[in-house]
């Protein structure tokens, strides 16, 4: 019993921080019907600023998740009015192609800038393990995993209590109706793009204490993104944080079972098996509307 409460501790640990990393695509995809291709390096970006602020600047790594939500939302307002909303107005796949080339394109500057070496933060409680009843599981991945839930119930609360969150469920589920109500679709659309890049870069910065990370780890979590988006759909924290927690689960039995190098490898073949049981993809995640 001590194995499996271990086993399902972890996974539920790690399903909260996936839960946060895929909420941005949950978002972007429910309320402006678009795949944030960058999506994986504003997770990276948000790991390298967590780097820099503790390696570099000597400063605690607080600081760099507080710094992580602004810059986040405000390269992702930028992006939307620059790019993605231009694209959009020629068509959806415009949107995605523009997204793609500037994918490219930030992570060509990125390998330059900080080069594809693997790095590792190491915190003040990174070595250290945490016991309850009997489960012992590492400090660094409870308290990364206690951060992600605190942002995930205010963003839980954002959409389910204001205003504002009123206003991003109308948009995603009758975008025509809303329209005509009055809700100024391209404020809106603007605010959730930033708020699903800073997410991003929020996650980013509590990943940093846990996994090693890369330019080129990006890829792995776009990837991880989809899985949460196929798994729980576009239906908000909610929805998201099922996502989550399933892939968090699922890794957390892989790890049990499988090497280490095979556990990726089985995560991305579910991916894809996944988008083909689906049918439709992650289009047809997007009709469990926010």
């Amino acid at each position: 019993m001590t194995a499996v409460a271990q086993v399902v501790t972890v996974g539920v640990l790690l399903g909260m921080i996936y839960t946060l990393v895929g909420l941005g695509m949950t978002l972007s995809l429910g309320v402006l019907g678009i795949l944030n291709l960058t999506h994986g390096l504003a997770v990276v970006g948000g790991s390298i600023l967590a780097f820099e602020v503790v390696r570099t600047w000597g400063l605690p790594v607080g600081v760099a998740l507080a710094l992580s939500i602004p810059l986040g939302f405000g390269a992702g307002v930028v992006m939307h009015v620059g790019l993605v909303r231009r694209a959009q107005r020629v068509s959806p796949e415009s949107g995605l192609l523009v997204l793609f080339g500037a994918m490219l394109l930030l992570q060509a500057i990125a390998v330059q800038v900080w080069r594809s070496d693997t790095r590792t933060l190491s915190l003040s409680f990174s070595e250290h393990l945490s016991s309850f009843a009997g489960v012992t599981v590492r400090t660094d991945y409870a308290v990364a995993a206690a951060a992600a839930a605190g942002l995930l119930l205010v963003m839980w609360a954002v959409i389910r209590f204001t205003m504002f969150g009123r206003a991003v469920q109308a948009l995603s589920q009758q975008p025509d109706a809303a329209r005509i109500l009055g809700v100024n679709a391209d404020r809106y659309t603007t605010v959730v793009f930033g708020i699903s890049m800073a997410l991003a870069t929020s996650s980013g910065v509590l990943l940093a204490g846990v996994f090693p990370f890369s330019v080129q780890t990006q890829t792995q979590w776009l990837a991880y993104a989809f899985i949460v988006v196929l798994v729980g759909g576009t239906g908000g924290v909610v929805n998201a944080a099922a996502g989550g927690l399933a892939l968090g689960m699922g890794q957390a039995v892989l790890n049990e079972l499988l090497p280490l190098t095979w556990v990726s490898v089985v995560v991305y073949g579910l991916l894809v098996l996944a988008m083909v049981a689906r049918g439709g993809g992650l289009s047809a995640a997007k009709e469990r509307a926010l």
